[in-house]
Formats: structure tokens, sequence, C-alpha cells
């Protein structure tokens, strides 16, 4: 145990040392219009691991917990008022790490993504898909069912590792995933499910009660996920290892991830900074990746791991598990109409 303390104590000491490097390089930083628009303060709610914008109602957040908690996703408001609980029946929260909103052929989805493994030991990781609640059709502070309409099983070509930041890239029918404790980080895409184009986007209460479940059970079902390549390390400053001693090791490691509708943007998520990223043409989640990201920092949150852009990308959303927990509004285009790079 010693052995193990001190091994802990030199590598802090080494990338705090590294630290002192980076800030001689000195990376610009941006922190342009961002408020706190809301807390999370309710009890359910107390590690917020993912998050993802309501396709349905523009002052909707969606969010879970990280692993342990029961398979459920929680309906708020941007004040951080809680809306509805919805149970996911028939899937464990192994570790759940990401989700996202989005939208085929009209009908709104959301995307679980149980895909952490702190100590990359795990032969599976799942993808869960159902159709998004229309939160303004239930009670206040419902709590419901409902059947994923999808489950997906995978796991990776090189072995298991550890990922928090998940995607969807709909103008390229892709699931995006990007890997956390690796060097370097690397992208990683699944198919996205076309038949969700076909599927009724029902309420809960409207799903019959025994749907069949399409949860893999067995190794040969499980799906291989895609090597997309190892966009660039995202750029780091002195305050990523100084703002929380306690995330130093993970600086620069991404914990949420979130594309934009028309795939010309991203935001990759930190415990210390967002970066922002912008492509002129939607040519995948690699090129977007590897363009030069705007850095963007916000107030010290406990443990930055949820991010989402809102409907149409010009704002995104950053929160964190801990309770209370804040909600921050980052307005982009007061961020480039700052900018002296776009």
């Amino acid at each position: 145990m010693a052995a193990k303390c001190l091994n802990q104590f030199l590598r802090l000491c080494l990338y705090l040392l590294f630290a002192l490097v980076i800030t001689a390089c000195s990376v610009k930083t941006e922190q342009a219009n961002i408020r706190q628009v809301g807390n999370i303060s309710h009890k359910k709610i107390a590690e917020a691991s993912g998050l993802a914008y309501s396709n349905i109602h523009h002052d909707v957040l969606w969010l879970h917990n990280d692993g342990g908690d029961s398979a459920a996703v929680y309906a708020i408001n941007l004040s951080g008022e809680l809306l509805a609980t919805v149970n996911i029946e028939g899937v464990k929260n192994i570790d759940w790490e990401d989700m996202s909103s989005f939208v085929i052929d009209g009908k709104a989805y959301l995307l679980i993504a149980d895909v952490g493994d702190n100590r990359a030991n795990r032969s599976q990781y799942f993808i869960h898909i159902i159709a998004e609640p229309d939160v303004s059709k239930l009670a206040l502070a419902a709590s419901i069912k409902v059947t994923p309409l999808v489950s997906l099983a995978f796991n990776y070509p090189d072995g298991p590792k550890d990922c928090e930041s998940v995607a969807v890239d709909v103008v390229n029918q892709q699931i995006v995933l990007l890997s956390k404790r690796q060097t370097p980080q690397t992208l990683y895409q699944l198919p996205l499910q076309l038949e969700l184009a076909q599927s009724p986007a029902l309420l809960p209460s409207e799903l019959p009660s025994q749907l069949p479940m399409p949860l893999p059970k067995q190794e040969r079902d499980t799906l291989v996920a895609t090597p997309l390549g190892a966009p660039p390390a995202l750029p780091e400053s002195f305050s990523d290892y100084f703002g929380s001693i306690r995330l130093a090791l993970f600086a620069g490691n991404s914990t949420a991830m979130s594309f934009s509708k028309d795939g010309l943007s991203a935001v990759v998520l930190t415990y210390g900074h967002a970066y922002y990223f912008q492509q002129q043409q939607p040519t995948g989640a690699l090129t977007l990746l590897s363009t030069t990201p705007k850095i963007i920092d916000f107030p010290t949150l406990f443990q930055a791991e949820a991010v989402s852009f809102n409907h149409d990308a010009s704002r995104f959303y950053i929160t964190s598990e801990g309770s209370p927990a804040p909600i921050y509004e980052v307005n982009i285009a007061a961020l480039l109409a700052n900018s002296d790079n776009y």
C-alpha cells in the first residue's frame, strides 16, 4: 500500500512539473457569456454524469446519474427542478457515463451510454435508446416506465477501455465514442440503428406492457466498435492541474461530448475546460475533432462530466457530479463574436 501511495505521489509531482512547462507555453482560453441558469439539488440526482437537451421542449434537460444508480433518466427544467423520472426496464446502470438526444425523421430519441470502465476489465458495454417522452403530458415529478427501442452490446477490437464521451453523428449515421484513460485518446464508432426511423416514438403510457427485449445476452451477439483514429490531444493549461488537485491526474481527459445536428460543431468537456470545435462541412467526427478548438473556461466544478448542445447548437450546457450541482449555459454566438480565430 505504501509503495502504491508513493507511486501516485510521484506521478502527481511529474504532472505538476509538466503543468509548469505548459504554463510557460500559455494556452489561450475564453470566458465569453457563461452564466449559471440553474442548480440541481433534488435528492435523486447526486452524480449527474450525462446530459442531453430535449428535442421536444426547448427548456428541458435530460440527465442520469453515474454507475450504481437505478436505470433511470431524469427530466429537469433549466432551473434544475425535477419534472419527471423515467425508469428504463430490462437494463442495468453498470456505469452510465454519457447520453445524447437526436432526431430521425422528425422523431425524438434519447441515447444512454453504459460505457464506463475505470479498471478496464469489462467484456461488454451497452448503448440503450428510448423514445424521448413528452414531459408536458406527464404530471409534475411523475415516475414512469419505458422499454428500450434498441439495446446494443459492444466491445473494442483492441481490448477493454474506459469511455465517458459519447455523441450521435446523425449526418453520418454513427454513434461516436472517445476513449478516456488512454494516450492518445481514440475515436470509435458504432452504426446508428437505421430501423429507428420506422420505430414509433410513443409515450410510455402508450407502449405495450410486453415488448421484445433486444438486449444481447451472448458474447457472440456483441458488436465490435470500429476505430476512427486518434484526434490531436486536447490543449492543456496550468488551471487543469491546480483547479482541482484531486483530478489533476486526469487533466486533458474527456468526460463528456456533444455533436450538433448538422455535424458542423462539437463540444468536448474535461474537468477543467470545454473545447468547442467547428468545421465547414460535415466530413465526420475525426476531421471535426482534429480542427483547432476554442478553449472555454468555466467556474470550478466538483466533477464536470456532463455537457450538451441546445437544439440549434447556439448554446451548450454544463453540469457536474455532486449536490447541489450548478447548471452553466455557454453562449457560443458571443464566444465566436469575441474570437479572432473564426
